[in-house]
């Protein structure tokens, strides 16, 4: 499934890139010293996740109002720990990592903006991926009838497409600030996830439900691992929902 949308996800990028070659209007003023590049630091990722994840986006400006720009890197869900009533401890996560891949076709407002792209407000398409993975060491605490440590472990494949809307500031025509801030999407969601160890236990079933209790409120998407409210052992699912974009990169243009 991973490779299924990462395929999907690259084919996205390269019909941008091979449709923005076939559009018109290639005539900017001194074209030979007009800076249509540039390389951009992802913020967004880094500031709200993990210091590990770092992104590197590259805009390329193809028409005086138009352009495209592709983003990949690390990614990986920040840590969390939780213990309920001290009875459920979840540790910190292991084996965490993960990458992303975006890419998208801008439109700059040529009404609206005082100069050429990539500088002022712009709307696009954009379609983006995301995998990550991790393991949590769950242990019980102050409970007889429960024995032992699980581990619980997913794997999540997001695959997005949709539009936004954006503006970036061009100071002194080398620094940019890039933001997204209006980007509703269609995404698809695959998740597999596993729940197992050396625990002995009386009640089984109240336990595995006070696991999914905590886990729904922590990991994003958690409820899609069920069915009928109950988490099992071994579980995989796909399903459609609505997603949501934002980004704040800085970059060097040139």
């Amino acid at each position: 499934m991973k490779k299924v949308i990462l395929l999907l996800t690259l084919g996205f990028i390269i019909c941008l890139i091979q449709s923005s070659y076939g559009q018109k209007g290639y005539e900017f003023p001194d074209s030979v010293d007009y800076k249509k590049n540039v390389i951009k630091w992802n913020l967004t990722p880094f500031l709200l996740f993990s210091k590990k994840n770092i992104n590197i986006g590259y805009e390329r400006v193809i028409s005086p109002y138009r352009s495209f720009s592709i983003n990949a890197g690390y990614f990986e869900l920040p840590q969390f720990t939780k213990t309920l009533f001290d009875s459920l401890e979840i540790k910190n996560s292991s084996n965490r990592a993960g990458f992303s891949a975006s890419g998208d076709y801008r439109y700059y407002f040529k009404k609206r903006n005082r100069r050429m792209s990539p500088d002022g407000l712009y709307w696009g398409i954009y379609g983006s991926y995301h995998y990550t993975q991790f393991e949590n060491d769950i242990v019980v605490l102050n409970n007889p009838s429960i024995q032992g440590d699980l581990l619980f472990g997913a794997k999540l494949n997001i695959l997005a497409a949709g539009v936004e809307l954006g503006y970036q500031f061009i100071i002194k025509e080398k620094l940019s600030i890039d933001l997204i801030f209006v980007g509703p999407s269609l995404s698809i969601y695959n998740y597999d996830a596993t729940l197992g160890g050396d625990v002995t236990v009386d009640q089984e079933d109240e336990y595995i439900q006070a696991v999914y209790d905590i886990l729904k409120n922590i990991i994003p998407g958690f409820d899609e691992l069920v069915q009928d409210g109950e988490l099992s052992t071994t579980g995989s699912n796909m399903s459609f929902g609505f997603g949501f974009r934002y980004m704040f990169q800085i970059g060097y243009r040139f």
